[in-house]
């Protein structure tokens, strides 16, 4: 099984394209700003996302999808630090719903992911990154060598990239929930260090 394991983490990081980053509060991610963003309503009450909806807010943004094995194991914690600091106002939860594509039709996206959400008994807004271009802008400003899921990102009140995580990890959460409550707690005007 460990062997099977490794192969499989061989393959991914060799053959998959995708590179080895630092997790969490370290890395080239940390410290920079969004290239760009756009996120249209999925599900929910959710509305259009852009650069500027994230100005003066902590930002906890999710890239997942139904489909990914790792995405389904993280998403319970994603809805518990959406319940847990959902009722700030100066925090904002975006869960960016993707499928294996490059989410051109959205018919398909909302109806899968309604259906995931309906059985997990969750009522959580989403939002679609149709035709994948704030992923592609993420993976090229960030020059991240490839886009895995989930992809997590927290922001601070001025934009900046504070912690980024790729995959599922079992500290990631607690991890997310220790920098969302530090960022919330520093003075709103105070600049991003």
């Amino acid at each position: 099984m460990a062997l099977l394991a490794a192969v499989a983490l061989v393959y991914l990081v060799v053959i998959g394209g995708l590179r080895l980053r630092p997790q969490g509060t370290q890395g080239p991610a940390i410290g920079r700003r969004l290239p760009y963003l756009q996120l249209e309503p999925l599900t929910g009450d959710s509305q259009s996302v852009s650069l500027d909806d994230l100005r003066g807010r902590v930002t906890l943004m999710n890239f997942w999808g139904t489909w990914c094995p790792p995405c389904r194991l993280e998403f319970p914690e994603i809805v518990e630090l959406a319940a847990r600091f959902g009722k700030q106002d100066d925090f904002r939860l975006y869960a960016v719903s993707c499928g294996q594509g490059n989410d051109e039709g959205l018919d398909t996206l909302h109806s899968e992911t309604l259906e995931f959400l309906n059985a997990s008994k969750v009522t959580l807004p989403t939002y679609a990154d149709q035709n994948a271009a704030s992923r592609r802008a993420l993976d090229i400003g960030l020059d991240l060598g490839g886009f895995a899921y989930p992809t997590t990102l927290v922001l601070d009140r001025q934009g900046t990239i504070r912690g980024f995580w790729v995959g599922y990890g079992s500290r990631s959460a607690r991890e997310m929930a220790a920098l969302i409550q530090e960022l919330l707690q520093a003075p709103p005007d105070e600049p991003a260090s």
